[in-house]
């Protein structure tokens, strides 16, 4: 024990630091809530996603200004240069412009466009929609076959009035890039595909919770939850309130089902589990099974009670 405490308020009560391991574990809950807030605040799309990608890719190879960049782009295209009024604060509210410059993001995602790898541009680009406030509650409010609705109903109530450009471009861009609308098949599935499919991958697993819950005497059953994204982890929800009762804690995803990979794995999300601070934690190991192009994927899952008792299984999906 440290000869000193100091004591820090965090989040309406007090944390204690006296050790090394202490500090570890307040820095560990520092970034994960500081994870959770989004970043950019405006809201404005005003392209097709199949034009963004395009100016993206070129924003790649060109290697030059924004405003140069969306000029080529526009006479190569035979559209009126007035469009680059639409164009600029769309890149910003995204997070792939800042003043004359695209961000180091929209060069990532215009290189993986050069080289065809679209699942990692839905990734990236996923990414950095969770950042936009506006975009991120949709995400949370949709289902897929009425985006439209979400994005009308959210934009409403920030008081906006929503032309028809906006809707239909909203929309076609978070269907394109939501895990939730894309193809997630865990029988065959690629490490970049599974990137795109955590969302997916945190819902399913919802389906092989009621016996871990039930060995743990947790009165809540899986069915009568849901699961809120919030930056890498997700909120455990129950259904029809805004009360939380857990999180999920979601691993990378392992190559392999090497005893010492799942014990790290396991131990770095324990980092982010407070004996009696929820009811309830769910952590996701998921593991890739062998096979060059299509590989399949397992589970592990612990559910850990609020006193920090805990059970475990595998599952196949």
């Amino acid at each position: 024990m440290s000869d000193f405490v100091v004591v820090v308020t965090f989040g309406g009560r007090e944390e204690y630091i006296s050790t090394y391991e202490d500090l570890e574990k307040f820095c560990e809950k520092l970034r994960g809530e500081l994870e959770k807030e989004c970043e950019y605040h405006s809201w404005y799309i005003r392209i097709p996603p199949d034009r963004l990608l395009a100016l993206l890719k070129k924003a790649y190879v060109k290697a030059a200004s924004v405003s140069e960049v969306i000029s080529e782009f526009l006479e190569e295209n035979n559209l009126a240069k007035s469009l680059a009024r639409t164009i600029t604060p769309t890149l910003s509210s995204l997070g792939l412009r800042s003043s004359e410059r695209f961000t180091q993001q929209a060069i990532e995602i215009g290189k993986l466009l050069s080289e065809g790898k679209l699942e990692e541009v839905k990734s990236k680009l996923y990414k950095l929609i969770l950042k936009n406030c506006v975009l991120r509650e949709i995400l949370e409010k949709m289902n897929c076959a009425e985006v439209e609705k979400a994005v009308a109903a959210v934009l409403t109530a920030y008081g906006k009035s929503v032309r028809f450009d906006e809707l239909k471009y909203t929309a076609e861009l978070l269907r394109m890039v939501s895990p939730k609308c894309g193809d997630c098949d865990f029988r065959c599935i690629s490490p970049e595909k599974l990137e795109t499919c955590r969302d997916k991958l945190v819902q399913t697993s919802k389906t092989y919770l009621r016996e871990l819950f039930e060995k743990l005497d947790i009165a809540l059953l899986p069915e009568h939850l849901d699961f809120a994204r919030r930056g890498e982890n997700y909120a455990i929800i129950v259904k029809g309130t805004a009360r939380q009762i857990g999180v999920v804690l979601l691993s990378s995803p392992l190559e392999s089902g090497e005893l010492q990979q799942i014990k790290t794995a396991l131990s770095k999300l324990d980092a982010a589990v407070r004996e009696g601070e929820f009811e309830v934690y769910v952590k996701i190991i998921p593991i890739l099974e062998t096979g060059e192009k299509c590989r399949s994927i397992k589970l592990l899952i612990e559910v850990i009670r609020g006193d920090l008792e805990r059970v475990s299984k595998f599952v196949k999906l």
